[in-house]
């Protein structure tokens, strides 16, 4: 048998005699399968939740207590220079020597205590009560305490010269504050600024309104500090900022800011509404 493709087609031929009659073929298939599967799986979940609670209360009362505390700091366009020019002497004294130092002091005292120290420049330090008390049976109290500390346009320039020996540094800090064995045992309202540095704003506040028998009792507090567009050139200074053995076993509001840096606002706001309520079981 012989076989021929043409045009993709198979012929066969076969000779004429004259015998049963038998067939054969062959055939050869190519098949190419090509398959492409994509999928795609988009998913969007949107929650929207909105709760919106109205409470509106009819009442006559007969009294109210209210609070309000607002300050205001700010520190702007100041200019401090120091630095020391020459070789360094064998025992250096540095250009600026500063030091606040609290030992074994404000302890044990009851009531209202507000401390303010400093040795910089430019430092605002405040410590501000505002309190509200009625004994009204039938009553509203309500506290609002605002502080705004701003430092802007300010610049500070300290050039130093360090002594190192043995990779320990020779002499006195250039600035230093300390609060040590101090402002324990205290029962009240307790607030302590401390600074050693420059252009700085350190508040404690409080605005409390309290009232016994009190129905509706409302508070608000808000802080803004600002600092912005200041500048701080300085070399090899040497600060020292240290609380040690101190701010212990006390009871109440107590509010401590220290620094030895430059252009910090520093502040501890607190606003505080009271009130007392009774609930009373009864049995069948």
């Amino acid at each position: 048998m012989n076989m021929y493709r043409l045009m993709g087609r198979v012929l066969l031929t076969l000779p004429m005699v004259a015998m049963p009659m038998q067939a054969e073929a062959s055939l050869d298939l190519l098949a190419r399968i090509t398959k492409t599967k994509d999928i795609r799986v988009a998913e969007r979940v949107f929650i929207d939740k909105n709760i919106r609670i109205a409470v509106t209360l009819r009442q006559r009362y007969d009294g109210a207590a209210e609070a309000d505390s607002v300050s205001n700091q700010l520190n702007e366009f100041n200019d401090v220079r120091g630095n020391i020019q020459g070789p360094v002497p064998r025992n250096p004294s540095y250009g600026i020597n500063r030091h606040a130092s609290i030992v074994r002091s404000i302890n044990r005292n009851e009531g209202i205590v507000g401390v303010n120290q400093d040795v910089g420049n430019m430092v605002n330090q405040g410590n501000v009560v505002a309190a509200a008390l009625t004994r009204t049976p039938r009553s509203v109290t309500n506290s609002q305490a605002e502080a705004d500390q701003v430092n802007r346009f300010n610049n500070v320039i300290q050039l130093e010269r360090i002594r190192v020996v043995n990779g320990q540094i020779q002499g006195d800090p250039d600035r230093s504050a300390t609060i040590n064995a101090s402002v324990n045992f205290n029962s009240g309202v307790v607030g302590v600024n401390q600074n050693s540095g420059n252009m700085n704003n350190q508040l404690n506040k409080l605005a409390l309104a309290v009232g016994p028998g009190s129905h509706v009792a409302l508070s608000e507090a808000a802080l803004g500090q600002v600092n912005t567009r200041n500048r701080v050139l300085e070399q090899e200074t040497y600060r020292i900022d240290l609380i040690s053995n101190s701010a212990s076993n006390n009871s109440g509001i107590v509010g401590v800011n220290q620094s030895s840096g430059n252009m910090n606002n520093q502040a501890s706001v607190v606003s505080m509404a009271v009130l007392t309520s009774t609930v009373k079981l009864t049995t069948p």
